[in-house]
């Protein structure tokens, strides 16, 4: 069954709907696994995003068509047991800083710095895609273009934005 494309500007504001090694390219950071002519062709099992205390791994689930999301190695779940899942994961790359806040222990809070450009990587289908990804504004959505420079489409359903550090 064909999935709906759909152009859509994503807003990158927290609401909803957000929440980086690429298998067999460890150590190698985000821009190898956005190169070469296999982006966009090549079948993709899963991709993992790590964070200093964490990471979050996304499994194509074929049969569900749709990639399902594990937590610190363990499946992320609804309250109601379902697991969760999006028909397109886009993994965006940005710079994270220390901000000026601190959590209840004394550590630094992250800032994530989504205004301005850069890369991203698009989990859809089964297959990877390195995208740009650009944000004038605060106030305004986030836009993902190909290669090409055409606006990036989407599979029908909900699509997970990732943040991971550049």
């Amino acid at each position: 069954m064909a999935a709906t494309e759909r152009h859509r500007t994503i807003s990158a504001s927290g609401q909803g709907r957000h929440a980086h090694h690429h298998r067999g390219e460890r150590g190698r950071g985000h821009r190898a696994a956005l190169r070469g002519p296999a982006a966009g062709r090549q079948a993709l099992a899963g991709h993992t995003v790590r964070y200093q205390a964490a990471g979050s791994t996304f499994a194509r689930s074929a049969d569900r068509h749709r990639w399902l999301v594990d937590m610190g190695g363990t499946p992320a779940r609804t309250a109601d047991g379902a697991r969760l899942g999006a028909a397109d994961v886009v993994v965006q790359y940005v710079t994270v800083r220390p901000s000026l806040y601190r959590d209840r222990w004394g550590s630094t809070s992250p800032y994530t710095e989504t205004v301005g450009s850069g890369s991203a990587l698009v989990l859809r289908n089964g297959r990877r895609h390195g995208v740009g990804w650009s944000r004038r504004t605060a106030e305004s959505g986030t836009s993902f273009t190909t290669r090409d420079s055409k606006q990036m489409t989407y599979a029908s359903g909900r699509v997970r934005i990732v943040f991971a550090p550049k």
